[in-house]
Order: structure tokens, then C-alpha cells, then sequence
């Protein structure tokens, strides 16, 4: 699997549209270079969110898994408030999971945290879904037959200069 930065779409489907750049993102606030990465999991899947936190854990990433729909839009909600919660530095979301109203809102808070990437992951996806997943200005989408690995690789790519520096 290639993983670009910069908005790239990776798709396992042979009919998915090919992979292609759409933008660069604005750097980050300052934060200390020790500091691990805090990643948010949003997925629906018990076994694949744990597996997911656990595979970045080893990582020396910070994990925190959201499991339910309600919880995850609330989250993201929350950070979209100047006085909310800090955004995470990276965000790894279940797009099947939010649904449309909660892609709305995922649209949203890429605009409002255009630094912080974004990995979108749907193991079952339609023509429908597809189209939208990627009309949404996140770093990586991968639909279909994706492996927790492919994720972990993921965000080891879009952190390594992070975290090598």
C-alpha cells in the first residue's frame, strides 16, 4: 500500500476511483516535539478499534477509542467549539458508522482542523459511499478489504516526520 501525504485516496477496489492529490494542509499549532502523537479511533467494531489501539499503542501513540455513533459526533461536535476539547493529532473514523449527517459534520471539522490528518476506513462500502468518502478533504481513504496493518502503516507514514525529528 503507498500512503501519500496531502489528501490521498487509496481504494482495494478495482472499480474505486484512482489515488490523486487534492490540496496541502496548513502546518499545526506548536506543541512539544516529545510529546506522543494522540490519535482518536472512531469505530464501531469493538475487535477492530481495540486491535486498531493496540497496534498503535505499540507505537508509543496515545489511543483513545470512541465505539459508538452518538459518542463520536458528540466528540467531534465538542471540538468544532473554540472552548471544547483539544483536537486530536490524528483522527482515524469509521465513515459507515457516522453516516451522512455525521460525514457532514466530519466535512466541517476538516475545514476547522485543517492540520490534524485524517484516516477515513469503511469495510463495506456502496458506489454511493465511495463518492462520498472521498469528496471529503481527508488525508487517506481506504474502503473495502483494508487490514488493521494498513491503518497502522497509515499513520506511521503521516507521523514519521513528527516523530523521527
Amino acid at each position: 500500500m503507498v500512503v501519500k501525504r496531502a489528501y490521498s485516496v487509496v481504494a482495494q477496489q478495482n472499480d474505486s476511483s484512482p489515488s490523486g492529490v487534492r490540496g496541502t494542509r496548513r502546518s499545526p499549532p506548536e506543541r512539544p516535539r516529545a510529546t506522543p502523537w494522540r490519535v482518536v479511533v472512531m469505530e464501531t467494531l469493538r475487535e477492530r478499534g481495540h486491535g486498531l489501539r493496540e497496534l498503535l499503542l505499540q507505537d508509543r501513540f496515545e489511543v483513545d477509542v470512541v465505539e459508538d455513533a452518538r459518542g463520536a459526533l458528540s466528540r467531534l461536535a465538542q471540538e468544532l467549539v473554540p472552548e471544547g476539547i483539544t483536537p486530536p493529532d490524528l483522527l482515524i473514523c469509521n465513515a459507515r458508522m457516522l453516516g451522512e449527517p455525521g460525514l457532514a459534520l466530519l466535512e466541517r471539522w476538516c475545514h476547522a482542523h485543517p492540520w490534524v490528518p485524517v484516516i477515513l476506513v469503511s469495510a463495506f462500502t456502496n458506489p454511493r459511499l465511495r463518492a462520498r468518502m472521498e469528496s471529503l478533504p481527508v488525508h487517506l481513504v481506504l474502503d473495502q478489504s483494508f487490514a488493521l496493518e494498513d491503518v497502522r502503516s497509515a499513520a506511521l507514514a503521516m507521523t514519521e516526520s513528527d516523530v523521527t525529528s
